[in-house]
């Protein structure tokens, strides 16, 4: 019995990575950092910083960290292995795949993050304070500092967003914390020489770029310009020509968001999303999706797009619509649900794995303990098994070698079923255990 037990669930295993090879890229989780609520009057945090996970395919969204000591988020960025957050002065490192925290850098001023090799670039900016350096880079192992571009030869102000283009990064200049005093540029920096290229200058009508966004060609910016309207201000990267464009608005902007062939963008308080075209640099219509949203996040594999929604003090929803505005689904996350990212990943190194190697968990429903079997695995290949419950909260966490790792106690768990994810140095395979 315990043999035919075995070899159904290697079957199992090795037909589901059959199923899914013909699948490219698929969501595993949407990111979800929320900025909590800090009164600023009082100078008291009533609800922290916490950044969590939803997953698409079970619908259940959880928390993995709480960030204390942070008045408020700024970025977060999914790449290879790992989660980047930025949360008022920390700089922090997650496993992509446990959401274990694995580093903390402290960086005053920490706005964006975006990611060029083994380095992490980061933009800076605070209300009324003045940096020597508004530009740095971090190692993206162990969050080292690497260098800083001086403000007397690199970014002079506070800036935002980054996007990168093989070896240069253009960055948002905005100076947005100083009122009254806004500027409006690019910053152009060459990431293999160190080297401040210069400035793009935006114009008049490109002032404040609050958002960047590139689409392999072009550097786009939202501008908020003086809060009485708003712009989008197209630079081609081959030509080095800038087009501005009036959106025409009452206000600037308060999120957008680039999704295929255009820049979805809501006026600042509006209740519907707005449609601009990058091909002809116009606005094409409205979407009235009747919520005020605070962040917004592309799902290019599903042509979604998330939205976060916050009373900014106790409450924060993020709801998901397609490209034409039509309510999918939504769930409830923390309050001010402002950055989200995509965790897409490929199917095509899992399938590699379990066409070379068996793994198997049995029996399934189990009692006490689960035994691990890993056919035709090196006996010193390292394994990692997580086990998480339907809300997607870590409940166990084994480490050990395809040789040791083998009875597994679970006796401590409650009766239901739980996910298990089996981590190689090559990949993940993932199962469901019953535990009765």
């Amino acid at each position: 019995m315990k043999r035919m037990l075995t070899k159904m669930l290697v079957i199992c295993v090795m037909i589901a990575a059959v199923t899914v090879a013909h699948a490219t890229n698929y969501v595993k989780n949407v990111v979800v950092l929320n900025e909590g609520h800090y009164d600023y009057a009082n100078q008291v945090q009533t609800v922290p910083v916490t950044i969590g996970s939803y997953d698409p395919i079970t619908h259940v969204y959880g928390v993995f960290d709480t960030i204390f000591n942070a008045r408020f988020a700024t970025c977060v960025v999914v790449d290879t292995n790992f989660i980047y957050a930025a949360a008022d002065s920390f700089l922090i490192k997650y496993d992509r795949f446990t959401h274990a925290r694995l580093f903390t850098q402290t960086v005053q001023g920490i706005r964006k993050i975006a990611v060029w090799g083994n380095e992490l670039l980061v933009s800076r900016g605070q209300y009324l304070v003045d940096y020597p350096s508004y530009f740095q880079v971090y190692d993206k192992i162990g969050l080292g500092f690497v260098y800083e571009l001086d403000s007397t030869v690199g970014p002079r102000y506070a800036s935002e967003g980054i996007v990168v283009d093989n070896n240069v990064a253009y960055i948002a200049i905005n100076n947005a914390f100083h009122f009254g005093q806004d500027v409006g540029m690019i910053g152009k920096i060459n990431l293999t020489t160190h080297a401040y290229i210069g400035n793009i200058d935006l114009g008049v009508n490109g002032i404040d770029p609050e958002n960047i966004v590139f689409d392999g060609s072009i550097v786009y910016t939202v501008n908020n310009r003086d809060y009485s309207t708003g712009s989008v201000s197209a630079y081609n990267i081959a030509t080095t020509g800038i087009t501005t464009a009036d959106l025409g608005t009452s206000s600037g902007c308060g999120a957008s968001v680039l999704a295929t062939a255009y820049i979805y963008y809501q006026v600042a308080g509006d209740t519907k999303l707005a449609r601009f075209s990058t091909t002809t640099l116009t606005n094409v219509d409205t979407l009235n999706i009747n919520k005020t949203v605070y962040g917004m996040v592309h799902d290019p594999v599903n042509g979604l797009i998330y939205a976060g929604e916050t009373d900014y003090i106790t409450s924060g929803t993020v709801f998901i619509y397609n490209l034409m505005g039509i309510a999918q689904d939504s769930f409830v996350v923390g309050v001010a649900p402002g950055n989200l990212a995509m965790d897409i990943r490929s199917n095509t190194g899992i399938n590699t794995i379990n066409n070379t190697m068996n793994i198997a968990i049995h029996p399934n429903p189990a009692g006490e303990t689960v035994v691990c079997e890993f056919v035709g695995m090196n006996t010193s290949e390292i394994i990692t098994l997580i086990i998480t419950d339907v809300l997607g909260t870590e409940v166990m966490n084994v480490k050990g070698t395809a040789g040791t790792l083998h009875n597994i106690n679970i006796n401590t768990l409650a009766k239901g079923v739980y996910g298990v994810s089996i981590i190689t140095t090559k990949g993940i395979v993932t199962t469901k255990l019953v535990k009765e």
